[in-house]
């Protein structure tokens, strides 16, 4: 990835994988192609490049603008927030390159060095929080001690910052195939997960 820039055209659509219930509770339903069509006039590029390149992607157009992608969308029976669901993948490439964000370089090495042997698993679907609950991680072993002096209770080791950092639910979700590409991520639930979403 040395050269291709940080991944800002999946960064926020890697954690939109239902058409309803991604976005936060307090958002009004059909906000998102509203707001989109207003910052699309302020904001072109930047719009371009996060969220309308994707979906052209998606939707297998070039160039489309957002209202012209809510045509072919709708002539595919579809709505924007389903384009934004469809999930991301890994061959993809943008204008620039391909494009990956923290976790997804992170899940992209796990899956280059074989960690999840066939499945079909798409790197660019994941976020941080993802990264972290798979249960890929040895919870058993014995820490260094530098670790340890750290913080003693943490199943992981957290040597420096100033706040300790918990990550809930830590090497607790074994890998499957399609993982996180469905997955509804409401406030509401404290960010729970169902079962194989």
């Amino acid at each position: 990835m040395e050269g291709y820039p940080y991944g800002y055209h999946n960064m926020l659509t890697s954690w939109i994988d239902t058409p309803e219930s991604n976005l936060p509770s307090l958002f009004p339903p059909k906000l998102l192609p509203v707001a989109l069509d207003i910052f699309e006039k302020i904001m072109p590029d930047s719009i371009n490049s996060l969220f309308l390149e994707g979906m052209n992607i998606r939707l297998g157009t070039r160039g489309l603008n957002l209202k012209e992608l809510t045509i072919e969308a709708e002539s595919r029976n579809m709505t924007i927030e389903d384009v934004l669901a469809i999930p991301e993948q890994d061959t993809w490439i943008f204008s620039d390159g391909p494009s990956q964000m923290c976790s997804a370089l992170v899940t992209g090495v796990y899956k280059a060095a074989g960690l999840f042997d066939d499945m079909n698993i798409q790197a660019t679907e994941f976020t941080p929080k993802d990264v972290y609950q798979m249960a890929i991680f040895n919870t058993t072993a014995v820490l260094p001690e530098q670790c340890r002096l750290a913080d003693p209770d943490l199943p992981y080791c957290q040597i420096l910052g100033k706040y300790k950092l918990t990550l809930p639910g830590y090497s607790t979700i074994k890998p499957y195939a399609h993982m996180n590409e469905h997955c509804p991520s409401r406030d509401i639930d404290n960010y729970n997960r169902p079962d194989g979403c």
